[in-house]
């Protein structure tokens, strides 16, 4: 193979793969499948799409190495090829709301209307695990948080969240998170307790930034 013929397909092979990015109904997959391996029927109550089309984007991630399936009885449960893609991907996102101005508004016009602009960086949490003040909140679904979480953490999905105020003292610090950035979950459980008199942020990043940073440590 010449040096131009070789060059030629390395960059047709990265921008496939690239390509195979370059879809918001993908990007939004690969956010649900970083919180743990998921069904095409699960992909489908958590997104817009059919199952149809949930399948035809899955088949795309999968041609191009960034998801692996397993077939159990009639059912296809799908997941991430591994931990370092999870990694590129948040360099990504990072990498995005850092750059380009109009995320980053978007991002913070959410946070803002959701009372939610203080959140809480990995590095400052990294302080608060184990601090008796301090709740941290998992609003995620439960078989998410059954998949993984952070050390620490409470389960009470957003959908459950009202029916648990009780349970919550008014001398703690709440930190609420969810499945990263671009999750609304944690934007709206700040906004419900901060509403009812709670004191609460949100996690800036979510479950999978977590874990990546635990894996970079333990390397």
């Amino acid at each position: 193979m010449e040096g131009r013929e070789f060059k030629d397909a390395m960059y047709e092979g990265l921008a496939k793969m690239l390509k195979a990015l370059s879809n918001s109904a993908r990007l939004e997959i690969i956010e649900m499948l970083s919180q743990g391996e998921k069904s095409v029927e699960g992909i489908v109550q958590s997104t817009n799409l059919s199952v149809a089309n949930a399948s035809q984007h899955l088949q795309v991630l999968k041609n191009n190495n960034i998801i692996k399936s397993r077939k159990e009885k009639q059912y296809v449960f799908y997941s991430l090829v591994n931990d370092d893609f999870l990694a590129l991907y948040q360099h990504i996102i990072k990498y995005a709301v850092g750059e380009i101005a109009e995320l980053e508004k978007i991002m913070n016009r959410q946070r803002e209307d959701n009372k939610a602009l203080n959140a809480v960086s990995l590095d400052e949490l990294d302080t608060m695990i184990g601090d008796d003040h301090v709740l941290l909140l998992d609003v995620r679904p439960k078989t998410e948080f059954e998949f993984g979480h952070i050390t620490g953490a409470v389960s009470i999905p957003m959908n459950e969240l009202m029916a648990h105020l009780k349970d919550f003292s008014k001398d703690k610090e709440i930190i609420a998170y969810c499945r990263g950035p671009f999750c609304v979950l944690a934007d709206e459980a700040v906004k419900m307790l901060s509403e009812k008199g709670y004191k609460v942020r949100r996690l800036n990043e979510g479950y999978p930034e977590w874990k990546v940073k635990q894996l970079e440590i333990n390397k």
